[in-house]
């Protein structure tokens, strides 16, 4: 096996472990309304989106419940497997596919939207998962980046904690976004991140 091909079975290993207790984190899973709100603001319109790394679907299956046509990717199949079954509870026949973010099964332009949570930290090559997904977004879509600084005991964490609690949910455009988010290039764009800074340790 091939060293990329022998780190990715890693990581989808790992992810299969942890499947079944993750979407149990209360950091993971709680204030689906909240999450609804933020979705709604980002996503004005009905779109095409792709959620990368979709983990347990927690973040899919809000977005179709607000109307949109989500499209739900991971590597993990134990990961995926949870999705379908919090998708068969919730009365929702949506599917999941095994993905790899850094290698999309799809065309060019084929998303209003992308959006991924938590998913930058555990990748080998995150500038080149960036440049895949503004590939598969049309001209004047979005890349959505939700990812934590974990385990940060800095005063500005411990800001934008406070912050986070009191309502300000940190959306910011293109301008403000890090290196790896500036990998893709494609005209009218926009990248979008939600930045928490995770738990202190």
């Amino acid at each position: 096996m091939e060293p990329k091909a022998e780190i990715k079975q890693e990581i989808s290993s790992y992810w299969d472990k942890r499947g079944k207790d993750y979407g149990k984190s209360p950091g993971h899973s709680s204030l689906p309304e909240v999450w609804k709100d933020v979705l709604s603001n980002v996503f004005e319109r009905k779109m095409r989106i792709l959620d990368v790394g979709t983990g347990t679907g927690f973040l899919a299956l809000l977005l179709a419940e607000l109307g949109h046509e989500v499209v739900r990717i991971d590597l993990s199949n134990g990961m995926l497997e949870v999705a379908r079954e919090r998708a068969r509870k919730a009365g929702m026949n949506i599917e999941f596919k095994i993905g790899d973010a850094e290698n999309l099964p799809f065309g060019n332009d084929s998303f209003d939207a992308v959006i991924c949570r938590h998913l930058l930290w555990t990748l080998p090559n995150p500038q080149k998962a960036v440049k895949e997904w503004s590939r598969v977004v049309r001209n004047g879509g979005r890349v959505v980046v939700i990812e934590g600084k974990w385990c940060d005991k800095s005063l500005s964490s411990k800001i934008r904690r406070v912050a986070r609690t009191s309502g300000d949910f940190g959306i910011r455009k293109k301008k403000s976004v890090e290196k790896p988010l500036q990998a893709g290039n494609k005209q009218n764009t926009t990248f979008l991140r939600w930045f928490n800074s995770g738990k202190s340790c």
